[in-house]
């Protein structure tokens, strides 16, 4: 979005520019691009009382009502140079987990989430971006909630249909987000050691459709030596019907001094889904393998990292010896998902998640299972609006199964 005329930005850069400088305002501000994110959601969580495992990555609040709102600047500073700030809100009201302490937050307030400088060489075709920024990795959450990490990234597209991208980050905001569930960085890694990176992403017209692969390779300073290959291609295989087929394999090899902290192992993560849409309808149908019965293991050091488009359902993986950020226990899921959307606006539809859990400890490990209804509306080019129930049921080898209900409705608009 670019700002053409004086507004918010007026009312707070004028005391940070017309002070310093007697340039008038409209020159201060022509260079600036703004943007932002407006999100709410509401959420409710249910558990049956004999419900096995660690509830606190689930949804467990009666009522949770969570605002965000992210506010960007980027402005041209000079040639080749440009600053980039964003103000991020983030609050939560409700019952946290019960209704003893309903309370509306109005203490929380904007602070600054990313700052960085960007200098682009047009003649190489290569940017240079230093400073506070979401890292956006293949195993980082890669929406407005993904993990910052102060550092320098290089990243060049000299080469027709490829990017290459390098970076090196010193710290993290890994723990600053924790009471709203945001940034679920890995509770297997040591968070003050350094991370090294390098990638390769493709964009290519391939065998009558297109291909789309990305190779990453990361080493996190005393902790593990990662790597991650994923290969995407689509197709019209008939008149106005797509098919896309994707997997992946992610990787790592965890450091000596990781292993005798934590006693963690090294992670193997396999999946491949395909899908098809014709006239308004969509399914797919896919598969994952990752874990060790003996050991915890991770395969993404945030969240779900960025691989949702491989992924089904909505809590099923946060469930304990599932996480993909790091946990106990071999996990085996196939998953079917389908929907219809009227007048490419709302989508209803539905994801079943089925397979479990083995470990190498009696009682730990069991059968589970997710079924999930969504809506989804396109109201405008900019504002959506989504609402998700999911059922989790968990079986736990011993005889000991509970169930899991979780609610959201959502409202997003972007800019």
């Amino acid at each position: 979005m670019k700002l053409v005329k004086l507004s918010l930005v007026a009312a707070l850069t004028a005391g940070a520019f017309s002070v310093a400088s007697a340039t008038p305002m409209e020159e201060v501000i022509k260079d600036i691009d703004v943007s932002g994110v407006l999100r709410y959601r509401y959420e409710s969580g249910s558990f049956d009382k004999k419900f096995p495992g660690y509830r606190n990555d689930l949804i467990t609040s009666k009522q949770n009502h969570q605002y965000r709102a992210q506010l960007n600047f980027n402005a041209a500073i000079a040639d080749n140079f440009k600053a980039f700030i964003q103000f991020d809100y983030n609050s939560k009201d409700g019952g946290f987990g019960n209704n003893t302490n309903n309370i509306s937050n109005t203490s929380d307030g904007f602070h600054v989430r990313q700052l960085y400088l960007t200098y682009t060489n047009e003649d190489v075709a290569t940017s240079v971006i230093a400073g506070k920024q979401q890292l956006n990795t293949i195993w980082t959450d890669n929406e407005i909630d993904g993990l910052v990490g102060t550092g320098i990234k290089v990243v060049n597209n000299s080469i027709d249909g490829l990017t290459l991208a390098a970076f090196a980050v010193d710290s993290f905001n890994e723990g600053q987000d924790q009471k709203y569930g945001d940034t679920d960085a890995s509770p297997v890694l040591n968070w003050q050691k350094n991370l090294y990176g390098a990638a390769a992403v493709g964009s290519y017209e391939a065998l009558g459709g297109q291909l789309n692969p990305q190779l990453w390779l990361a080493y996190m300073d005393e902790n593990a030596f990662m790597y991650a290959l994923d290969v995407a291609y689509s197709t019209t295989i008939f008149d106005g019907v797509n098919w896309t087929l994707e997997g992946a394999y992610l990787g790592n090899s965890v450091d000596n001094k990781l292993k005798d902290t934590t006693g963690a192992g090294n992670g193997n993560f396999f999946a491949l889904k395909g899908a098809i849409e014709v006239n308004g309808w969509d399914a797919s149908l896919g598969g994952l393998y990752y874990g060790d019965k003996e050991k915890p293991t991770l395969t993404v050091i945030e969240d779900q990292g960025n691989l949702g488009s491989l992924l089904a359902g909505q809590e099923i993986f946060y469930t304990e010896g599932s996480q993909l950020n790091g946990s106990l226990g071999r996990n085996i899921f196939g998953y079917v998902t389908a929907g219809y959307t009227f007048n490419e606006t709302v989508r209803v539809g539905g994801d079943f998640v089925y397979g479990g859990t083995k470990t190498g400890f009696e009682g730990l490990g069991g059968k589970k299972l997710e079924a999930v209804a969504r809506v989804d509306y396109k109201y405008s080019p900019k504002l959506d609006f989504s609402a998700f129930y999911s059922y989790v049921n968990v079986d736990r080898d011993h005889g000991v199964k509970g169930d899991h209900n979780a609610v959201r409705l959502q409202a997003l608009y972007k800019f």
